[in-house]
């Protein structure tokens, strides 16, 4: 079974309000575009900002904004700040001479760019009409990239594997998706966040010869993959240690959608005071600087025939039983733990 953790879409938005001045339809934007240009339905802009609770004192930021009627009603309707970003400057140009139209130029503001890499952490709202793929290409950005209580909400689609909080169905035709950003890390994770490829997870489960009989304890195991593969094709049970609570939100409903929920476990928990004495395969892909603060609760915490085996770095000044060359060109080192 392919385990596909994060995807996203796009679909670009919106304008056409009741009681205002009228807004010109722009025409299609450039091919670069990742989705293209449809407007979103006034009462299903209603329903989202509604459902969002958006108030004066939010920023309500609209990904692929279209003509930019979510931010304009947000603006005018509920007096909030809103920024659009738009890939598209026929669709910027024509946003921003709406807002000035409707009396909130001074409150929204347009920006010709990719949703991608625009910051949008200030945003306290973000509202999304895109596609399925766009949505799951953006999940880990929305998910890490803004403050907790942060609201998401969005036109018909959902976002990768992240449930949503609320649905509003049967909008003009449309549901209403609506999801709030959890809660920060205790502290900053001592490595950031960076998925291991599923060629790489399994290479490293060969080399350390995982069967149905292990335990595999992940430490810093970010959205899960690693335990969760190493149930889905050997067998193993799974237990994944990782600091930050969004990413164990991600790890638990991805287990729970491939039904290994019984099978593999998430700990919220910090790696260097967790108990890891149950394993008998550790994997690691950390840094240098994290496994060498590790290797001392490596060699006393695990039982003698433990295999630990790490992606790309040493584990400290400790030697290596085996050293092989993963696919994508780094080391995967092996160790085996012996008699105290």
């Amino acid at each position: 079974m392919q385990l596909i953790l994060v995807r996203a879409a796009l679909m670009a938005a919106l304008l056409s309000t009741s009681g205002s001045a009228a807004m010109a339809t722009p025409q299609a934007g450039p091919p670069r575009q990742d989705v293209p240009y449809a407007p979103t339905a006034p009462a299903v802009v209603d329903a989202m900002l509604e459902a969002a609770g958006v108030t004066a004192n939010d920023v309500v930021y609209d990904l692929g904004s279209g003509d930019g009627r979510v931010v304009i009603i947000a603006a005018k309707k509920y007096g909030a700040r809103g920024v659009g970003i738009e890939i598209d400057p026929v669709l910027v140009k024509s946003s921003r001479e709406a807002a000035v139209a409707n009396g909130v130029g001074d409150r929204v503001t347009f920006v010709e760019g990719d949703m991608f890499t625009a910051d949008i952490s200030p945003a306290t709202v973000v509202t999304l009409f895109l596609w399925p793929s766009v949505n799951n290409r953006l999940e880990m950005k929305l998910r890490l990239g803004l403050r907790p209580g942060t609201r998401i909400v969005s036109n018909t689609f959902g976002i990768g594997h992240w449930r949503p909080d609320q649905i509003t169905r049967g909008v003009a035709g449309s549901d209403v998706l609506l999801w709030r950003v959890p809660r920060a890390p205790a502290r900053v994770p001592d490595v950031p966040f960076e998925p291991t490829s599923d060629v790489v997870v399994r290479e490293m489960l060969r080399f350390a010869h995982v069967g149905a009989g292990d335990v595999v304890y992940d430490l810093g195991s970010g959205d899960g993959r690693i335990p969760i593969v190493a149930a889905q094709t050997s067998g193993a049970k799974g237990v994944g240690i990782e600091l930050d609570p969004r990413l164990i939100d991600i790890s638990r409903q991805v287990a729970n959608d491939v039904q290994l929920g019984g099978v593999v476990t998430f700990i919220e928990g910090d790696l260097f005071t967790a108990d890891i004495s149950a394993a008998s395969v550790v994997t690691l892909a950390l840094s240098p600087e994290v496994n060498a603060k590790l290797e001392s609760k490596l060699k006393k915490e695990l039982r003698p025939g433990t295999r630990i085996v790490s992606h790309r770095h040493p584990v400290g000044s400790w030697p290596p039983d085996r050293v092989a060359r993963a696919s994508d060109g780094s080391d995967l080192l092996l160790y085996l733990v012996r008699d105290k």
